[in-house]
């Protein structure tokens, strides 16, 4: 993620990242947290593989 800025378009960097942080968050909630919707885990599935198809040559 550090050296992907300079790899791809400043955009699809800024996106990556912030997919990267939603996953994050999602992945490490606490008993007394909401946990993400499924909706959103949608979402955010569709976005990584968007990116995937991006990046990838």
């Amino acid at each position: 993620m550090l050296c992907l800025r300079f790899c791809v378009e400043p955009e699809t960097a800024r996106r990556a990242k912030a997919v990267w942080a939603h996953l994050c968050l999602g992945c490490h909630y606490h008993q007394y947290e909401i946990g993400p919707t499924r909706g959103q885990v949608l979402a955010w599935r569709e976005e990584v593989e968007e990116l995937v198809r991006e990046i990838s040559p």
